[in-house]
């Protein structure tokens, strides 16, 4: 994929925290939709008259061979919403190239209408998000290339327990008062979640570093 001038670049996030990790510049146009949302926020961007189009942020791992803070840009994304599509072969190759980190291309990634538990692996997909099947639906819809960069934050040997999803509202929000009651149940969960804590932070640092590479 060549471009004769600065490429008008549509971006989806499912976070703001992600959002923040990208650096505003004129010819990049973000936006912000958690789960589901992500179809409104790709409608958004597209009527911008983007050059193509990214899912970008983080991602669970639900195969041995991702780690956390592995960067990976899947060949194939599967869900409900589109069911198997394969992405922008040109694209992929134009992200890759751009990148000065080692990438992971050859990924099925399944979007998920919710955070899924690592004892639901199945060898039909590699890594797990929340957004971009829906980004790819819009993509499709309006005939603009698709693709999606993650960043993985839980893998296998660190997955996020239960009692921290069922703390996480509908909008990716975290409810303090039901994580704080999980805690005084049973405080051992803290040394679990200084844990995470610490691995979220080195993924968003990697996040962040794609970004200014990549954008």
């Amino acid at each position: 994929m060549v471009f004769k001038k600065k490429p008008k670049i549509g971006i989806v996030v499912g976070l703001k925290s992600e959002k923040n990790s990208i650096t505003p510049k004129e010819n990049i146009i973000i936006e912000c939709g958690y789960g589901e949302h992500a179809y409104e926020a790709a409608n958004k961007v597209l009527k911008n008259k983007i050059d193509f189009i990214v899912s970008f942020g983080l991602a669970g791992s639900m195969t041995k061979r991702l780690k956390s803070s592995q960067i990976i840009i899947p060949n194939k994304v599967i869900g409900k919403q589109i069911k198997s599509k394969k992405t922008s072969f040109a694209l992929n190759s134009y992200l890759r190239e751009k990148s000065k980190n080692k990438i992971v291309s050859n990924i099925k990634l399944l979007t998920s209408n919710k955070i899924l538990n690592k004892k639901t692996n199945s060898l039909d997909f590699d890594a797990v998000d929340m957004e971009a099947g829906f980004v790819f639906k819009a993509a499709l819809k309006h005939k603009i290339p698709f693709a999606s960069v993650k960043v993985i934050f839980d893998d296998l040997e660190n997955s996020i327990p239960n009692f921290l999803i069922s703390s996480i509202d509908k909008k990716g929000e975290l409810k303090f008062f039901d994580l704080f009651t999980h805690i005084v149940k049973k405080p051992s969960r803290i040394k679990k979640l200084l844990k995470l804590n610490k691995i979220y932070k080195s993924s968003m640092r990697k996040l962040k570093l794609v970004a200014h590479q990549l954008f």
